[in-house]
């Protein structure tokens, strides 16, 4: 539903305005994305809330795949500035406006890597799809979203996160790379106790990776599984059965708790 608030436009295609939960955010319209945020000042509300209610001061956060920076901006919020937000996003189109939406904020706890994670350093090309979304698994969709092809740099995470590799909450939305980011992570994971993962859960785009030996890990790790659904029904666990079983079109959006 239209939800209007005060907004200025600044020119090439942007506005900039207030996020229903609080943060002044720039949004290029061209992308439908902002354009979803700019009407309804938010975005994916079932994962908002829960997300907003996780987050703390004094976190580290990591926002794998930031896009235009609707959760990093809020998660920056919620640290304070004692915490830190780490934002990595490989689409160039997102990068000025997520560093002018962090400045307005003076959100200078926020890091941003323009880097697209992977299982090694180097360069890989992703396909863009319009003014916006990339993957480097996406089903071709050339003559309606006119896919363009972009190199970008791609990175490790744990190299770019050094010896201290203190996380408290990560968040991970990349289109079909999350089988390459795994062992990386599961790194991070090891240097950390209690710790939350927010992942977007779609296997159809992992080209070919079978989904129960990479869930099977966050298990051995402790954590314990749950989805939060689209409808605002109750979080409920989920098992392990359930998300190999998955191979819809549509995604999950996981919570992940370790205690």
């Amino acid at each position: 539903m239209f939800e209007y608030r005060p907004h200025v436009y600044v020119g090439d295609h942007t506005v900039l305005t207030n996020l229903t939960a609080g943060p002044a955010m720039f949004l290029d319209l061209r992308e439908p994305v902002c354009m979803a945020i700019y009407l309804t000042g938010g975005w994916e509300p079932w994962l908002t809330g829960t997300f907003l209610s996780v987050v703390r001061p004094g976190m580290t956060v990591l926002d794998i795949g930031s896009h235009s920076g609707y959760f990093t901006l809020l998660a920056a919020q919620q640290v304070g500035p004692t915490g830190v937000v780490h934002a990595f996003e490989p689409n160039p189109f997102h990068h000025r406006h997520l560093l002018r939406s962090a400045a307005v904020n003076g959100y200078g706890h926020v890091k941003l890597h323009r880097v697209m994670l992977s299982d090694s350093n180097g360069e890989e090309v992703i396909e863009t799809r319009g003014e916006g979304g990339s993957s480097i698994f996406y089903p071709s969709m050339l003559e309606i979203n006119q896919v363009t092809r972009t190199k970008v740099k791609k990175a490790v995470l744990s190299d770019l996160l050094g010896p201290s590799k203190k996380v408290d909450v990560v968040k991970i939305d990349i289109d079909g790379g999350e089988p390459y980011i795994m062992d990386s992570l599961f790194e991070v994971i090891e240097a950390n106790g209690r710790m939350v993962i927010f992942m977007e859960y779609l296997p159809m785009l992992w080209g070919g990776h079978a989904p129960r030996p990479i869930m099977q890990r966050f298990v051995d790790k402790g954590f314990t599984i749950y989805n939060v659904p689209m409808n605002g029904e109750a979080i409920a666990p989920v098992s392990l059965d359930t998300l190999a079983a998955h191979t819809g079109h549509l995604h999950w959006d996981l919570l992940m708790i370790r205690q």
